[in-house]
């Protein structure tokens, strides 16, 4: 392995409980009431089947996801890196090269970054910015660097990361700590589960 990319909400980010909360008041002012539902039923079901569920359209969905989004991007700062990966990002940069692509502006990244010592850790900031699919994304960053697939590894906290590193022909790391529950990344069968960051030192 020599190049590891990373998700970054979720995966780097800390900020499941904010992005819970806001769907929580997305919903709510559609009159449905997400507490009776747990965060783990949620994890475990994902987005898009849990809203198909409620009856929620795609055109809302989609409005969700940008009123969601804007308002991360806005409070960023608040939420801290993962436990325990800053220490183990610190090992990592020693052998391999690290990569953040993400939907996320590069700016509030570096920002972000910059404000919790991890800037050192990372080569590159990718933003993913195709309405194609991430896997477009992840292709340009492998030709970029001149990588050979089988020498780079996506770590992602969703089904659909797993899905673009298929699309793209490298493996693929599901982390267990972010967006989505295990039993539903362990279904789209990606090359490694990580429970823990400590795992990535392990298995790569």
């Amino acid at each position: 392995m020599k190049c590891l990319i990373f998700d970054f909400d979720g995966t780097i980010v800390d900020n499941l409980p904010q992005v819970f909360g806001l769907l929580k008041e997305n919903l709510n002012r559609k009159n449905i009431d997400l507490s009776k539902y747990s965060l783990e039923y949620l994890r475990q079901t994902g987005v898009k089947k849990f809203m198909k569920q409620i009856k929620i359209s795609k055109l809302e969905l989609f409005s969700i996801y940008l009123d969601i989004k804007k308002k991360i991007h806005q409070n960023l700062n608040d939420n801290p890196p993962v436990k325990g990966l800053p220490t183990v990002l610190s090992e990592l940069k020693k052998k391999y090269l690290l990569i953040i692509f993400s939907s996320n502006k590069p700016k509030n990244i570096s920002n972000y970054l910059q404000k919790y010592h991890l800037e050192k850790y990372f080569s590159e900031i990718a933003e993913d910015s195709s309405y194609f699919g991430k896997h477009v994304g992840l292709n340009k960053i492998v030709k970029e660097h001149h990588l050979n697939q089988q020498e780079v590894l996506y770590l992602g906290d969703e089904s659909r990361d797993i899905e673009a590193a298929r699309k793209t022909g490298i493996k693929s790391g599901a982390v267990l700590w972010g967006f989505e529950g295990d039993k539903l990344l362990a279904s789209f069968s990606p090359d490694f589960l990580f429970t823990h960051p400590n795992e990535l030192l392990k298995i790569v």
